[in-house]
């Protein structure tokens, strides 16, 4: 699902699950629904007053001016993670807040860089978060080969 998002959006993969690393703990943790059952939100998209869909209640840490501070607020509940994959491309390709973003999409720090300004989320060290974790991944493929090639050296 991951690819099909990127390829629409014009990013890498890794960026969209950098994302969601960052969103969900490392897939630790999504909001739930009161049933205990899982919303499948990956990307942490709130429910406003124009959602019309399932929701759920849950707790999250704000920004407000720059102070972290606790609330509860609702999040967008969907039936599978497809569904919030395509969920996060459509927020992103309607929304005209997000176009800068989507026309920086190839270069990832630009494309996350817009989409904290634009106000994707209240964390004013988002896009470093969701980068220092992409660059994980970006090192981690390069250095694959090499072990590969000697394994011996690896552990």
């Amino acid at each position: 699902e991951a690819e099909a998002a990127a390829r629409e959006l014009g990013v890498d993969p890794k960026l969209l699950l950098s994302q969601v690393a960052l969103e969900t703990g490392w897939g630790k943790h999504t909001p739930h629904r009161g049933d205990g059952t899982d919303s499948h939100n990956l990307f942490g998209i709130k429910a406003g007053s124009s959602w019309r869909g399932a929701r759920v209640a849950n707790t999250t840490l704000e920004y407000e001016q720059g102070i972290p501070v606790k609330k509860t607020d609702y999040f967008r509940a969907y039936g599978s993670y497809k569904e919030s994959f395509q969920d996060y491309v459509g927020l992103l390709r309607n929304n005209p807040r997000y176009a800068d973003a989507l026309e920086k999409s190839h270069v990832p720090r630009q494309y996350m860089a817009s989409l904290q300004k634009a106000g994707y989320a209240t964390d004013p060290n988002y896009a470093g978060k969701v980068m220092s974790i992409y660059q994980q991944w970006r090192n981690f493929d390069a250095a694959a080969p090499a072990v590969a090639a000697n394994p011996a050296r690896a552990g």
